[in-house]
This record gives C-alpha cells, structure tokens and sequence, in this order.
C-alpha cells in the first residue's frame, strides 16, 4: 500500500504489549528516564505531574523470572537539611543475613511536595543501588508503589527508571481504601495490608515487573519473620552517615 506521498504505508505497531503495558521506547523516552533518575533543578510539578502519568503506562504488574529468589536489597534514605543520604542493604532471602551494603550522598534538588518524594528522594536511592556490587533480584522501596495518586509511587519510579522488579512497603496509606486485607480505589486493587509481628499494617504494592500476589510473599518472608528487614537496615545506614555529617 502506498501513502498519498507515493511512499511506501508503514503499518502501525501497537506499543501494547501482552500484559498490556507499553513498549519503554514508545512512551517513556530516553530524556524521561533521565528525569527519573535526576529531575533538573528547573522541574516543575507540572511536568513532574505529567511524566508520573505517562510513565505509569510503563508498570508491568506481573512477575518476571522470580521463580527463585536469592538476593533482596531494602533502600531508603535520610536527610540533613538538603543534604541526601541514601542507603542500599542486601540480605539473602533464604537466611535474611546481610550480604552487602552501598550508600551514596548528596544534594536534593526537588522540593517535599506529597504526591512527588520520587523526584526527591529516588535520585540518591538510585546512587546508592548502583553502588552494589552485585544487582539483587528485588529492591525493597521505602515509599509508596501502584498505590499511588498516579499509580506511580517511588517504587514504580525506581523500577521503571531501572528497568527492574520493585515492591513498594509504606508504613501509610496514601490512597486507596481499606477493604480487608485490600487497598482499593475506585473498584481497582492497587495494594494490600501486611502485619509485621507486632500488628502494625505495611502498606503493599507493586513497584514494577512483579505481581501483588508475589509482592505480599515476598514481603511476609522478609517483615514478618522477627529479623530486621532490608529496608530498617537501610534506615539504620542512612540515618548513621547522617549522623556522621554533623
């Protein structure tokens, strides 16, 4: 077939694909990835706003060669004024001992705006990730995932940046509504209730390439155990860097 032009009709390629996410290419581009990964200093929330909408497109909510996990690292972060310290800590999901550590420092560039700690806070959890020597097959965000306002929470954001499976484990509920042991908004499952030992609800929710049923199991085996999970260990990292600083 050819086009008006005389030149030869392309046929469109549906970006869909199977698990009805979108081609990385077709709709978050390389500057978008860029973005996630350290927002300019000039980012308005406008722009913020619309790069959470289009890059939530991206959220594969389905679990991809996690048959057999061994290696799962917790990331979190803490804050000096505007000095960032962030932290990585590996343990092994079979025994939960710590196998590795990487920290990273540095300047926040973005406003706390609720709704946007992603470009805030993932710069420096992404600094810190890449500080590992070995990639874990999960990362453990402190923060929100799909149960998000835009279903891009900071574990979407990282995961997508990346490229990688990620589960969001909140201590709060940032949207949704409690059915059960469900977070539901507007007839959608977006996230489920955990309970550490002690009682107190973790808020659960995919992150990226990985489905909630896995997310929950993961979560359970890593918080629920008695042992200090990834992401507390990675509290304690950042918080004693600093410490340090002062």
């Amino acid at each position: 077939m050819m086009t008006s032009r005389g030149e030869p009709h392309q046929p469109e390629t549906n970006p869909r694909l199977s698990d009805g996410t979108y081609e990385m290419n077709r709709i978050c581009t390389g500057i978008d990835r860029r973005h996630l990964i350290s927002p300019p200093e000039d980012f308005s929330l406008e722009r913020a706003m619309e790069l959470q909408k289009r890059c939530s497109k991206m959220v594969r909510r389905r679990s991809n060669h996690l048959d057999r996990i061994q290696l799962v690292t917790g990331l979190d972060s803490a804050y000096e004024g505007n000095t960032a310290f962030g932290a990585a800590v590996t343990l092994d999901y079979e025994t939960l001992e710590t196998r590795e550590t990487g920290t990273a420092k540095g300047e926040t560039k973005f406003p706390y705006v609720p709704g946007f700690l992603a470009f805030r806070e993932a710069p420096i959890l992404i600094a810190a990730a890449k500080e590992l020597k070995r990639p874990p097959d999960i990362y453990l965000v402190d923060g929100q995932g799909f149960a998000h306002p835009r279903r891009f929470g900071l574990a979407c954001h990282i995961g997508v940046a990346l490229d990688t499976p990620t589960i969001g484990v909140a201590k709060s509920r940032l949207s949704g509504t409690v059915f059960g042991s469900r977070l539901k908004d507007r007839g959608e499952s977006i996230g489920a209730i955990v309970r550490r030992q002690s009682g107190r609800p973790l808020y659960v929710s995919i992150g990226h390439r990985i489905s909630l049923r896995d997310s929950i199991r993961i979560v359970r085996r890593c918080f629920c155990t008695g042992s200090k999970d990834p992401i507390t260990l990675a509290h304690i990292e950042a918080s004693k860097m600093r410490r340090s600083s002062r």
